[in-house]
């Protein structure tokens, strides 16, 4: 078995080689592209070899080009290698000659690595289009602020009834009341093509995983529905990956850092390592759970709230949503309060 570095950026890729010995056999370094990367498997013939590079946004592409191959690939967290990206001697080529070295000791089971999970392409899609979604309801949320402001400064005022504008009822009014104010229009346009966006954008969210158990099983929880749903399963993917609701809350950043010193255990803020739509999501889908269920995490909740404010017990709260979510999904069983 050999075992190949690499350090991928943008436009070129170092690689190093080493043998079952660990001794280097070659460095080698090629342009970042299909061509070069065909450079890199040519030269270990027929040899039995795995590879190993860093998570980066460039790393997807080398993936999934030795894994089309069928040669063992992995990407290993950044953090995993602070050695060396803290390192003063930083060099491409001294980069993927240690990732080859780590690779070589990770697989014998002599020290331990943090892999990052690859999704599959159509994966990546899934998530790529429930984080558009995510994009538009912000645009929406700030515009909707921006139009509030404006109305205020010009004491525009809305009357209750017509308070929501989300609610075309409320928009035709502010367009018949105030039709000479161009900049209240221009925003109101604005506005109005984020809205049809984001409702086409949430059909073709509703529309993905057509009959996956794991979302009709999460849709039993008060605070999830179908769009959501798929979301939260675009994040997770496959349950299975997580063997205990705290590796999931760490996952996606919602366990609090720990320090240990002097015999002492200090638990300080969320981690809030990993993807940040998954925190988001939580905490809007916490928030509405505890207004219409009379739950353990509603009861958290309500303890929590009087113990730190409202506004850090919804985040603890959102982690044991996401541990009643784990434990919802791994048992395949509907949500009962």
């Amino acid at each position: 078995m050999r075992y190949m570095g690499l350090d991928v950026h943008k436009d070129n890729i170092a690689a190093c080689v080493m043998n079952a010995g660990g001794k280097t056999v070659k460095h080698l370094e090629v342009r970042a592209s299909e061509r070069g990367l065909q450079m890199l498997h040519d030269h270990m013939k027929t040899a039995e070899y795995c590879v190993m590079m860093e998570s980066s946004t460039y790393s997807y592409k080398t993936y999934r080009f030795f894994e089309s191959l069928g040669v063992e690939a992995h990407v290993v967290h950044a953090r995993g290698l602070k050695t060396i990206t803290d390192s003063d001697k930083k060099t491409d080529k001294r980069d993927a000659e240690a990732i080859g070295r780590y690779l070589r000791l990770w697989k014998k089971g002599e020290i331990e690595l943090s892999m990052s999970f690859i999704p599959t392409p159509e994966q990546c899609a899934l998530k790529d289009i429930c984080r558009y979604k995510e994009e538009l309801s912000s645009k929406i949320g700030d515009d909707t602020r921006r139009i509030r402001s404006h109305m205020a400064r010009n004491l525009e005022d809305l009357p209750e009834q017509y308070d929501r504008m989300s609610v075309k009822a409320s928009r035709e009014y502010i367009r018949n009341t105030w039709p000479d104010d161009m900049t209240l229009m221009e925003r109101m346009d604005q506005y109005e093509v984020l809205l049809e966006e984001s409702e086409k954008v949430k059909k073709e969210v509703e529309s993905r995983l057509p009959g996956d158990k794991n979302v009709k099983f999460l849709e039993t929880i008060p605070g999830i529905a179908r769009q959501t749903g798929v979301q939260v399963m675009s994040m997770i993917i496959d349950i299975r990956r997580f063997e205990s609701p705290e590796k999931l809350c760490a996952y996606f950043g919602m366990v609090p850092r720990v320090r240990d010193s002097g015999g002492k255990e200090k638990h300080g803020h969320m981690t809030k390592t990993g993807d940040e739509m998954m925190r988001k999501i939580m905490e809007r889908v916490t928030l509405s759970h505890i207004l219409h269920c009379d739950s353990s995490v509603k009861e958290f909740y309500d303890r929590k709230a009087k113990e730190m404010g409202e506004k850090k017990a919804l985040i603890s709260a959102s982690r044991k949503m996401l541990a009643l979510i784990w434990s919802v999904l791994t048992n395949e069983r509907p949500f009962r309060a």
